[in-house]
Order: structure tokens, then sequence, then C-alpha cells
């Protein structure tokens, strides 16, 4: 009998969602339990730990049991925390890569009273009005927090930061017109836009989007700034091989699931299976990109 199959498969599995309800983190991971559950028969649900820029739910995740009834899901600010804060946990050693599951693209969006339309005007804007631009971060050391102050390197532009616990705060206030400019993904972008209380002005990734064309890239903009936003899912270490291995086969199965596949495309993400050596490349190398843009923007932790 393998390890995967002798596991009490009567016990749930939660998948630790280290940031606020509502957010890109969120919306994933309870696409990805839905389906689980279906295909494992066993209750996954997911479990919002948020605070410390993502880094409490990782912690409790780095401390859960390793036998496959916990899984963390990350996104690309977990590459980010390493690399200026001090944790309880280690990145690598802690954890077990599990699989990857998609990608998205970040866009940056403004409050529909802010008068600018594009990001040449919200960058002169902002210098003309210095201290008025309040830029709404998902936390510190969050991938806002780093991909704005990356913008900010590059653009000189005036924002200041206004740091909540999550990402779906954030677009409260930003649709509210509290703070005037915010950063995140398409996924997470969906109600306000269609509710026309914010407004796209740029995609921080490398091209355009399909679902909105019209929307150009900050590198069309002359801005060389590439942010898109990517999840995962890591199991403690020591989890047995057999049941990383099980879940990562489950968790590609999704992702090849056309419900799943669509449902991606119509928040402007990409389901992305990977083989676990491919994921594991992934980590290393954005790792290094923004321990670089820390060193380059001189970002703390506060």
């Amino acid at each position: 009998m393998t390890a995967a199959q002798a596991q009490d498969t009567s016990k749930p599995i939660r998948i630790i969602v280290p940031f606020a309800t509502g957010g890109s983190n969120d919306i994933v991971g309870r696409a990805i339990a839905q389906q689980l559950s279906t295909r494992l028969k066993r209750n996954v649900y997911v479990e919002n730990r948020a605070g410390g820029g993502g880094t409490l739910g990782s912690e409790i995740a780095a401390r859960g049991e390793p036998d496959g009834t916990t899984l963390l899901l990350i996104s690309s600010t977990f590459t980010m925390n390493a690399s200026i804060m001090k944790l309880s946990y280690d990145p690598v050693k802690s954890f077990t890569p599990v699989a990857m599951l998609g990608m998205g693209p970040s866009v940056i969006a403004v409050s529909s009273s802010l008068p600018v339309n594009s990001i040449k005007e919200l960058v002169d804007y902002s210098k003309k009005n210095p201290g008025t631009v309040n830029f709404g971060s998902s936390g510190v050391a969050s991938f806002q927090h780093f991909a704005i102050e990356l913008f900010k390197a590059r653009t000189g532009a005036d924002l200041t930061i206004v740091h909540y616990k999550g990402g779906s705060p954030a677009l409260v206030d930003l649709a509210a017109g509290h703070v005037q400019v915010s950063l995140g993904s398409l996924i997470q972008m969906q109600p306000f836009l269609k509710s026309g209380r914010i407004k796209l002005l740029a995609v921080a990734g490398p091209k355009r989007v399909e679902m909105i064309q019209n929307v150009p890239t900050l590198k069309e903009s002359g801005i060389d700034v590439d942010a898109s936003n990517w999840w995962a899912l890591l199991a403690p270490a020591g989890t047995p091989a057999a049941i990383v291995d099980q879940l990562h086969r489950e968790t590609n199965a999704v992702l090849t699931d056309p419900e799943i596949k669509t449902r991606f495309a119509r928040e402007g993400a990409d389901a992305m299976p990977m083989t676990r050596p491919e994921f594991e490349k992934l980590i290393a190398t954005e790792t290094r990109k923004w321990a670089e843009v820390a060193k380059e923007t001189g970002i703390k932790p506060e």
C-alpha cells in the first residue's frame, strides 16, 4: 500500500491562502479547492490567514502536519518576502513544491474620478500634484508593494503608498475613491470594472490581454516594468512523496479541465500546469528577479 493510499481520506484538506478574501489568491484558491474536492472525493477548503504580507499564513502552513492535509497557496509575493524580511521559516527548506496553477498579468487601475486616462497622464498628474495621489497596496512586502516601487523608480511618479491587509480591501477603497491608484491581477479587478468605478490604464505584463485589447502594456508606454502574478501550491516539508505526487497529478488534471481553463481565461489569466522541476525553476528565477528589484528600489519591510 502506498503512502497516498494509506492516508486518512476522511480528513479534509485545507488550502491556506495567506491573504484576505476577495483577492486573486483567494479567487484562484477557491476555484482549485472546488475542483480538487470533486476529483479527490474529499472536502478541500480554503482557510484565509492574512497578515505580514503573506508571511503569517506561510508560517502556519510550514508548521502544518506533513500528511497531505495542509497546502499553501502562494503567489509572486512568496518569492519577494525572503529578500527583505527575516522569516521564521525557510522558503525552500520548509516546503515541498506541489503544483503550478496559473499566471495572470497585473494591471494598473485608477479611480474613475481621477482625471487621467493614460499612464503618461498619471505620472504627469502625480508630479504636478505631489503628495495627493495615493496607491492602495495589499500589504507591506506584497506583490503590489514591489511592483509599484519598481514603477516609481522607473518613472519618477509621486505616489504615496497606503498598505491594506489584502488586495480586496485596497480595491474597495480604490472604487470608493479613498485611494486613487492600485495594481493587481485582472482576475480581482473584474467586479469593479463592470461597475464602472475604476478604469484600466496599462497591463504590466509582456503582452496585451485579449479581453482588454484596448489597454496597452507598460512597455508600449515606454516603461520597462513587467509584473505578472502567478499562483501555485506547496506542502509542508516532509510530506510523503507519494502524497505529493498524487496531489500534483490531480491538480494538473484540474488545470486541463475545460471549465477551469475557461474560468481562468474569462478573468484574464491562464491555467499553467507544469512539471515539478519546471515549477521549482520558476520559483528560483522569480526569487532572483525580485531580490534584484528590492536592491534597486531599497524596499524595506517597514
